[in-house]
């Protein structure tokens, strides 16, 4: 099982965007806005207008600079 964790800023909607893939798939998603921040899983899929990722990793413009440890990721989803 291959896994990586990218965190992403959406300057457009003013969202920063971290998720957990598993396999190419998002597994876990946080995204934190101004106003709070919003936690999804498959389990959890929407919460208000926020939808955990679908679409195919490759669709995603990444820099090497968005990919982050899990610990980074563990950090944030678990609000430190």
């Amino acid at each position: 099982m291959q896994e990586l964790f990218v965190k992403k800023y959406w300057d457009e909607e003013d969202v920063l965007f971290y998720i957990r893939f598993q396999d190419c798939k998002a597994v876990k998603q946080i995204e934190k806005t101004p106003k709070g921040r919003v936690l999804l899983t498959p389990e959890n899929p929407h919460q208000g207008e926020s939808i955990l990722y679908d679409q195919s990793l490759d669709e995603l413009e990444l820099n090497e600079t968005d990919f982050i440890t899990e610990v980074e990721f563990d950090k944030v989803w678990n609000g430190q």
